[in-house]
């Protein structure tokens, strides 16, 4: 059958299978609903927690009788309800449940069962669909392929809090490109998920917010559109700067943040706004210090770089706060041996993702230092400054590599922008050494350009010599992404 695991997985997860998960199904098929209905709440509280009680179900073929009779008209809407509850928690396993429940057009049935006027089997529905959607496994373009369910899910926003907080956040994760952008906006997305940024309830807010975060970024259309929104008869980033306020959870910061960047960035609020430069800089800057999770400071340092990456004056006023390009410098030490983390979770899951924080730091570098020469040199004059590019250079992470050659590129090309050569040929030797050291292939002939650095009058033809090895060096490195 098309829904059960991958073979691989199948084989072993039925030598685990039990007479009592057989059982389980076995009453699916009883001709007495209500021993069906009893066996569907029995199954219900046997995979609650349980994954292999959950693949046990799949493999056994549970999932093709549970959405039989989630769609079937003449079942009780407790059973159905208590069939999509059930499918809700198979889908709260591993990855290939997910899977299995997809290729069984669990999709499509749970759509089907919105079109119910019962509001308990709409929610129970819309959160199973929350749960399969929020899944890296899921195509996100199974939500636009029949063109009648974005609408109809817009209308279910005015049912409850409920309906709210599972909508928004489907959206949320499911708009991806430009046209998934432009589809919800002319489905009224914006206009209809407005208001719930004042919802009483923090999670239809924050996912309300996110919503505007993913229909904004990078598009104008959209981004221009966002301020004839009114909320309760403010403008949506009058109430995101609100959101940013230090009172507020650090997400709820972060995404009003994100919000306004996008909104900015898009043509929708000019860069000399009081939101930006009072307001939204500033939070970001503060989610950049070490007091907070890594998550929060990549997260925060990334949309830093994305907002001040084409603004002269943003980037002076960032790197005047709060000591950002110091604080950056904390992106490379961590963990450290003395690090104040006591959960060996959260140790071991910072361990494997402290890459993440050097790719940002030297995304913020490189957008702080793009225009201006005294800030490039603070960057530079930073405690072990070079090393560190040498070893992003030779990162095992290529996307670390990346960020390290794209910050060498846009500091040389600040270089190549002035005419005192000399006094910046120094600068310009540590940049070839460094380079040198991590990318070896593409700088066999290296040696002799560093000693042309020391003759003055060679200088400037060898800062034109050394923006072609930096391209060809980025060419090699673009090379091995795939």
């Amino acid at each position: 059958m098309s829904c059960l695991l991958e073979a691989p997985l199948r084989i072993s997860v039925l030598s685990e299978v039990t007479a009592t998960s057989r059982h389980y199904v076995d009453r699916l098929f009883d001709p007495d609903p209500q021993k069906v209905l009893q066996g569907v709440i029995d199954m219900k509280n046997a995979v609650i927690g349980n994954n292999k009680q959950k693949a046990n179900m799949i493999v056994l073929g549970a999932v093709p009788r549970l959405l039989y009779l989630l769609q079937q008209i003449s079942s009780s809407l407790e059973l159905r309800t208590e069939c999509a509850v059930v499918l809700n928690s198979l889908a709260m396993g591993t990855e290939n449940n997910i899977k299995s429940l997809v290729d069984c057009h669990i999709i499509p049935a749970l759509f089907q069962g919105l079109l119910c006027p019962d509001l308990v089997f709409i929610e129970a529905c819309l959160r199973c669909l929350r749960t399969v959607f929020i899944s890296p496994v899921t195509p996100v373009q199974l939500l636009y392929t029949d063109r009648t369910v974005i609408p109809h899910l817009l209308s279910l926003l005015t049912r409850s809090l409920k309906t709210q907080e599972y909508i928004t956040q489907i959206f949320s994760h499911c708009c991806k490109t430009s046209a998934q952008q432009i589809f919800l906006f002319r489905h009224g997305a914006l206009k209809n998920i407005g208001p719930l940024l004042n919802s009483p309830s923090y999670k239809v807010r924050l996912y309300a917010a996110k919503c505007f975060a993913v229909m904004t970024y990078q598009n104008t259309l959209v981004a221009i559109y966002v301020e004839d929104v009114r909320v309760d008869g403010e403008r949506p980033t009058q109430v995101f700067v609100r959101m940013m306020q230090r009172d507020q959870p650090i997400e709820m910061q972060l995404t009003a943040a994100k919000c306004v960047t996008y909104i900015c960035r898009a043509g929708g609020v000019s860069m000399s706004s009081n939101h930006i430069t009072l307001k939204t800089l500033p939070c970001l800057v503060r989610m950049c210090s070490k007091e907070r999770l890594l998550e929060e400071r990549v997260e925060g340092a990334e949309t830093l770089a994305y907002l001040v990456e084409e603004d002269k004056q943003l980037q002076r006023i960032a790197s005047t706060v709060d000591n950002l390009v110091g604080m950056l410098a904390d992106y490379f030490k961590y963990p450290s041996s003395v690090s104040a983390i006591t959960d060996i979770k959260r140790l071991d899951h910072d361990l494997k993702h402290a890459h993440e924080l050097r790719q940002a730091a030297f995304k913020l570098y490189a957008a702080l230092g793009s225009n201006d020469e005294d800030i490039r040199k603070k960057i530079a004059e930073t405690e072990n400054m070079m090393d560190r590019i040498v070893s992003g250079l030779s990162e095992s992470n290529i996307k670390v590599r990346l960020a390290a050659v794209r910050y060498e590129v846009k500091t040389l090309h600040l270089l190549m922008g002035q005419s005192d050569y000399m006094s910046r040929s120094n600068t310009l030797f540590l940049f070839g050494h460094s380079l040198t050291h991590s990318i070896t292939h593409s700088f066999m002939h290296f040696h002799s350009f560093m000693l042309s650095l020391t003759h003055v009058h060679s200088l400037k033809h060898s800062c034109r010599a050394l923006t072609h090895t930096l391209t060809h060096a980025l060419i090699h490195t673009l090379s091995h992404t795939h």
